[in-house]
């Protein structure tokens, strides 16, 4: 697929970044632009998958979700990767997952409620998946910034 954007569909996409309810009159003055081709090059980006999706921001702790957890995965046979990373995908609370370098091999985050839903992620998700050699998990004590994507530079 050939990428083919400019500086106004990298404008808009940033205004929709930080809100992506605004309407195309509000758009239009945030990006300094005539309205006329927003609804025209949205449809385009979310056809070309530039945008996947627009969804909102939900703020995690305020339905209980107090814990973020990344978890390093080794796995026991490097051809098992991509069935185990796509299995691991599945789970509701897997927001990310990586096939990364290093001695492990996949990269997970995770939003859960509490130490004890945890111990059951682990147990009965994780610990249900065949190939997984080991786990090595990282409990987040505080979170400076958390978005879910970058800025556009144009």
């Amino acid at each position: 697929m050939k990428k083919s954007f400019d500086a106004l569909d990298i404008r808009i996409v940033n205004a929709l970044r930080d809100d992506a309810t605004i309407g195309y009159e509000e758009l239009s003055r945030k990006v300094k632009a005539p309205q006329q081709h927003y609804y025209q090059r949205i449809k385009k980006m979310k056809e070309n998958e530039a945008i996947r999706k627009i969804v909102p921001l939900i703020n995690h702790e305020y339905f209980n979700y107090n814990l973020t957890v990344f978890l390093l995965i080794g796995v026991s046979d490097i051809k098992e990767i991509e069935r185990i990373g796509k299995e691991l995908s599945k789970f509701d609370e897997v927001m990310e997952s990586h096939h990364i370098t290093g001695t492990n091999n996949i990269l997970v985050k995770i939003k859960i409620r509490d130490n004890s839903e945890y111990r059951q992620f682990l147990s009965e998700k994780v610990g249900a998946i065949k190939g997984i050699r080991d786990v090595h998990d990282f409990v987040t004590l505080n979170t400076f910034k958390e978005e879910p994507s970058v800025r556009l530079k144009i």
